[in-house]
């Protein structure tokens, strides 16, 4: 079998390209052991499923990787405005 080298750069990107191998396997996996006639609709169930894991996984990834680099820099804090005092406070749906 035929062996694959990755090159990373923290370990956010290593967990998410690990992630993505799996997910290609198993979705190949599925395509295989599926029965005839269901392969597509097999697979579509779990490329919407597991796909958007995926996406959430490298997104994460790609901002976890950001933050730990800009704390590395020592970047600059975020601001907020500030809430004028007289401004009506807005009301939150649900119970309290």
């Amino acid at each position: 079998m035929p062996t694959l080298t990755i090159e990373y750069r923290d370990e956010h990107e290593r967990l998410a390209l690990e992630q993505a191998v799996a997910y290609i396997h198993d979705l190949r996996q599925l395509a295989v052991e599926a029965p005839a006639g269901t392969v597509l609709e097999t697979c579509e169930g779990l490329a919407l499923e597991n796909g958007r894991a995926l996406l959430r996984s490298t997104l994460a990834a790609a901002l976890g990787s950001r933050i730990a680099l800009d704390e590395q820099k020592g970047g600059t804090r975020g601001s907020a405005p500030r809430r004028t005092p007289d401004a009506p406070r807005g009301r939150t749906s649900g119970p309290s």
